[in-house]
């Protein structure tokens, strides 16, 4: 055995993220490197001089790999598919581990998760392991010293709990099964940031008798440019009058400006209007990357849709996922139907504390003003500023929140594995932070996007492949598993303790 171990670093497709990025990394890398070489192993860094950042480049630098065993570190946010297409050209019996970098800072551990979503996909088998303390050597030694002897990691997990089902659990998942048969899901856009989160026609119909319509970003923006502005400007006075703080400012560069919520306010108009026009019973936007290239981002459009409360409602949630989440909608929407119309959360798994079973969910804007306190009536509580430079140059508002709405949540999302679409779920309960606790743990974690805290019944980092789980209040568990099995395909609970058993401090 030769005891080389290759090291491959994806990252974004966009220079200034990189550029931010990259010196974070390759001081972990340093530590990552020493640590191997106390397990008596060499490393072989494939790309030392800067992440890949596309997918032809990343099959470019995989074919160096030489070793017994390969390392794919992600450092911060990196497009699945700068994984995924390369790995695939590794021998199938390789040794794969992908560390994610799990500092609050950067989102290493959601391009891991994201990645994880593809690999697992197309049956790529791999090892998973975050690292927080990368000059702590302790913390992780003992899990990279068990990859290189054995060739896998895999921490022991408690067992999961088993889930009832009800009558009226099956019940209600064959009604809304039923309900879901005959309705069409409209996707804007290509798939976002090369993830692997799209269901193809051809399932949607095979699994749920759903129709899935594409459009394509010219044809929003077109029908967006076409609203007129006196319409949009009302809508932005509404969410003032309703509550929302919009924080407003001159320099498009750092501010949010009035002109990018009129825009804002165009889209989501030009999205209701191509929901009535086709027929749309929920949607997906793909935003990232090639809209906001050139354009506000949609997170404060999609955010509202979200919500009953909005600029020209019919008092209905319209389900609208972010990054044309496929897998992501059609969760959203059956948690929509289950909870008989609440609002429905999109997220990002950023970050936890195992120690407390506190998890952080954040994502760049898509969750519905609801969430704040659980009121119909108001948008107070939510408010949008201006997205992150290095991600979204011309910027654009969030639709932000913290959420206080005490009690059970239900997290679940559909999957793949080996081609094979599946459902997950699991609970938690929402850990309501003071203002204080608040500004302390957004401090390095994006305090400008919407967050939930959330004490989970079980650990979901080293099982759930994709990035982003869905939630809605409530206990739903049950139904979802009923679903499941009326639609036919495998159900997972990565739950071990009931929400009665989860510590709340």
């Amino acid at each position: 055995m030769s005891k080389i171990v290759d090291i491959y670093l994806p990252l974004d497709a966009r220079e200034e993220a990189n550029a931010v990025v990259w010196p974070v990394a390759t001081k972990q890398l340093y530590c990552l490197v020493e640590a191997i070489q106390k397990c008596g192993w060499q490393a072989n860094v494939l790309n030392p001089d800067k992440p890949v950042a596309s997918v032809a480049e990343g099959i470019k630098v995989i074919q160096r790999a030489r070793g017994e065993r390969f390392i794919n570190f992600i450092a911060g946010w990196a497009y699945p598919d700068f994984s995924v297409s390369p790995m695939w050209q590794l021998p199938p019996d390789m040794p794969k581990l992908m560390i994610g970098s799990a500092i609050p800072d950067y989102p290493g551990a959601v391009g891991l998760l994201a990645a994880a979503a593809g690999t697992e996909h197309v049956g790529i088998r791999t090892s998973r392991l975050f690292i927080e303390r990368f000059e702590d050597h302790a913390a992780y030694q003992e899990a990279i010293e068990s990859f290189l002897r054995e060739g896998s990691y895999q921490p022991e997990l408690p067992a999961p709990i088993e889930v009832e089902v009800t009558p009226a659990d099956r019940q209600r998942a064959r009604e809304v099964v039923s309900q879901l048969r005959g309705s069409i899901y409209g996707a804007i856009g290509p798939r976002s940031m090369e993830m692997w989160n799209k269901i193809s026609e051809a399932d949607f119909l095979r699994y749920f008798g759903i129709a899935r319509e594409g459009f394509d970003g010219l044809r929003l923006l077109k029908m967006a440019e076409k609203i007129p502005e006196a319409r949009a400007e009302k809508a932005l006075d509404f969410l003032v009058a309703k509550g929302m703080d919009l924080r407003l400012g001159s320099d498009p560069k750092k501010h949010l400006t009035r002109e990018m919520v009129i825009f804002q306010m165009k889209v989501y108009f030009a999205l209701l209007e191509l929901r009535e026009q086709f027929g749309l019973d929920f949607l997906g936007v793909q935003d990232q990357l090639d809209w906001i290239e050139h354009y506000p981002t949609t997170d404060l459009t999609l955010g509202l849709l979200n919500n009953k409360l909005r600029p020209e409602s019919d008092g209905q949630t319209v389900v609208a996922a972010t990054e044309v989440d496929d897998g992501a909608a059609i969760t959203m929407q059956i948690l929509k139907l289950l909870s008989r119309g609440e609002p429905v959360g999109f997220n990002d798994l950023r970050y936890w504390d195992l120690n407390k079973g506190l998890y952080w969910f954040v994502n760049s804007g898509a969750l519905a003003p609801y969430f704040a306190y659980g009121r119909h009536d108001s948008l107070e509580g939510a408010w949008s500023e201006r997205q992150p430079y290095m991600y979204f140059k011309q910027g654009g508002g969030t639709c932000s929140v913290v959420v206080r709405i005490p009690g059970v949540v239900t997290w679940a999302r559909f999957s793949y594995r080996d081609h094979q679409l599946y459902l997950t779920a699991g609970r938690g309960v929402t850990d309501i932070p003071t203002e204080e606790e608040w500004r302390q743990r957004s401090a390095k974690c994006n305090s400008e996007w919407p967050h939930w805290y959330l004490r989970l019944c079980g650990r979901i980092e080293m099982t759930i492949n994709s990035n982003h789980p869905m939630t809605v209040l409530g206990d739903h568990l049950g139904a979802l598993k009923a679903v499941a099995e009326e639609l036919g395909i495998p159900f997972e609970c990565y739950d071990h303790l009931t929400p009665e058993e989860v510590r709340v401090d």
